[in-house]
Order: structure tokens, then C-alpha cells, then sequence
């Protein structure tokens, strides 16, 4: 009973550690997008910083950002998405994007 008790605790860790992840992408994003803005020179309100900040979507995030590449007013930023909008595919983790036997090398020279 130890051993299951003890299994249930690493995959809720495991879990745990995941959505950490998953939550420091999104506020990474979040930062990226306040500083694009900014550097674009939009004006940006408290109300503006808080929308992105607590955003938690993340394909909703690249749009924004995409979209704060070229936008001249915040407005066409945070327009609603459309039908012909591109909404970004959420990212894959490294672990699901590697090609099989590609992993990563030894730098070292061989002892031959």
C-alpha cells in the first residue's frame, strides 16, 4: 500500500511541476507582449497590463502578440479573434518535438 500511496505522490508532483511550467511559458509570454507594446510605443493603462498579465491562454497570447507586430493602436491588438484570424497551435514541450535518435550529444571527444 506504501508503494501506490507513494506512486500517487510522484505523479501529482510530476503534475504539479507541469502546470508550473506550463504558467511560467504564459507569464513569460505575458512579459514579451508589456514589452513589445512598449517598445512600439503604445500607451498602455493599468487596466491594459492587468488584461495580459492575467491572461492565461496561451494560443490568446501569441495572437496578441502577432498581432502587436504590426498594429498601430492597441485596439486592432486586442480586437476578437476572427475566422480569419491565425491563432497560434498551443507549443509542444521539447519532449514531444525531438527527433528520435537526436538526442543531445556528448561534447566530449571519445576515449578511442
Amino acid at each position: 500500500m506504501g508503494d501506490a500511496r507513494l506512486a500517487g505522490q510522484e505523479e501529482g508532483l510530476k503534475e504539479g511541476l507541469k502546470e508550473g511550467r506550463e504558467e511560467g511559458r504564459v507569464a513569460g509570454k505575458a512579459e514579451q507582449l508589456l514589452r513589445l507594446m512598449g517598445r512600439r510605443g503604445f500607451s498602455m493603462t493599468e487596466e491594459t497590463r492587468q488584461r495580459v498579465t492575467t491572461c492565461t491562454d496561451m494560443p490568446l497570447l501569441d495572437l496578441w502578440f502577432d498581432r502587436a507586430i504590426d498594429a498601430t493602436t492597441l485596439d486592432e491588438v486586442f480586437a476578437t479573434p476572427s475566422s480569419t484570424d491565425r491563432v497560434p497551435a498551443p507549443a509542444q514541450s521539447p519532449e514531444h518535438t525531438a527527433v528520435p535518435g537526436q538526442g543531445p550529444t556528448d561534447p566530449r571527444p571519445s576515449a578511442d
